[in-house]
């Protein structure tokens, strides 16, 4: 009971989190992104390439925040 208790806090949270990225519009440069995954930048094309859950760049080649929020909480890398 406690553990639903904590997993749905955990959903409330990351969907307010998602929210307020989405409102703010924060977008991350490929550098950022791969800082904030701890990822190098041939492992990001790598996964633009083979993963189509992945979140893509907008027009000005950056990822919005929200999205990458809603990937990491709903998405374990497996490359």
């Amino acid at each position: 009971m406690i553990e639903q208790a904590l997993l749905t806090g955990i959903d409330m949270l990351t969907q307010a989190v998602e929210r307020l990225a989405q409102m703010q519009g924060n977008r991350l440069t490929r550098t950022e992104l791969c800082s904030r995954l701890g990822i190098h930048r041939n492992t990001l094309t790598n996964w633009l390439e083979s993963d189509r859950r992945f979140p893509r760049p907008d027009k000005t080649g950056k990822w919005l925040l929200s999205d990458v929020i809603r990937w990491e909480s709903t998405s374990l890398p497996d490359h």
